[in-house]
């Protein structure tokens, strides 16, 4: 019992940790994109309005994902815990 609460722990900790990092690529999303998009040797460019947009609310949605995941699989190991 103990080794599975422990290792039911060890995954929401993953989740969590995934989905800070989904957040935080989500707030950086703008200057990925415009990193990505930049030719080699470009003195200037232009980023499309739509790549910026996928590099924001992709990665956050994402995050925000990761993050449910965390919470569910959280409060389903902790009933299971406190039936037993």
């Amino acid at each position: 019992m103990k080794n599975s609460f422990s290792n039911s722990y060890k995954l929401v900790v993953v989740f969590f940790c995934l989905g800070v990092l989904a957040l935080i690529l989500g707030i950086n999303g703008e200057a990925a994109a415009i990193f990505i998009s930049r030719p080699s040797g470009a003195g200037s460019w232009t980023t499309s309005e739509s790549m910026m947009n996928g590099f924001l609310y992709i990665p956050t949605a994402i995050g925000v994902f990761f993050f449910a995941l965390a919470i569910i699989v959280f409060t389903i190991s902790y009933k299971k815990v406190q039936e037993k």
